[in-house]
């Protein structure tokens, strides 16, 4: 767990390796361009994710899609230029049923003591995660954003979790919306404007 590295500090609470590049990365590189440490904590390892690159598919990289999504993530910690740590859950999967093993059906103040150890150990002032609704009704989304707030009490409570160091208080909260209406409606706009056919009708 890396250790606070500036005074001023940003903790990105996401669900699987991917999140970090595709929701909030524009912000992440505003933050470290002003000198602000940012750490992601993954909270699943994207075991059940799909790989969407037809030239990647096959079925040895199928067979090590974890260790795809680990390879990936920390050439995208280079990238950003960011501190990342795994939270290490298990991926629900998009299925109908979520398994007992994976980190949708995990006890949420349990499961928050984790990122309440993670809060502690770097003292951010912000943290970021999705809303209510997970930014998408994924599980895993749906259950980032409950242990995110979950684990912003419980880190701030001295008598809670004590075992993972001093109490701290997160001074501002804030939801990552990336996927929502206005953003869609622009893409729309922008296709129609540009004379394409837009999937976004």
């Amino acid at each position: 767990m890396p250790k606070p590295t500036s005074p001023l500090r940003l903790l990105h609470v996401h669900a699987h390796p991917d999140d970090e590049s595709s929701k909030g990365a524009a912000t992440t590189a505003y933050y470290r361009n002003q000198g602000v440490a940012v750490l992601v904590a993954t909270c699943t390892g994207g075991e059940r994710g799909d790989i969407l690159n037809p030239k990647m598919v096959s079925a040895d990289n199928e067979a090590r899609l974890p260790e795809l999504r680990r390879s990936e993530m920390a050439a995208a910690a280079k990238i950003l230029d960011i501190e990342q740590v795994w939270l290490g859950f298990i991926d629900s999967g998009m299925g109908p049923e979520v398994e007992p093993d994976t980190f949708a059906a995990q006890d949420v103040d349990v499961a928050a003591g984790r990122l309440v150890k993670v809060i502690r150990d770097f003292r951010p002032q912000v943290v970021t995660t999705y809303d209510e609704n997970g930014g998408y009704p994924h599980p895993d989304h749906i259950m980032t954003h409950k242990i995110t707030m979950a684990a912003v009490e419980a880190a701030a409570d001295p008598t809670a979790w004590p075992e993972h160091g001093p109490a701290w208080k997160v001074t501002k909260l804030y939801y990552d919306i990336t996927l929502h209406r206005g953003r869609y409606a622009a893409l729309d706009r922008a296709m129609h404007e540009a004379g394409l056919e837009s999937p976004y009708t």
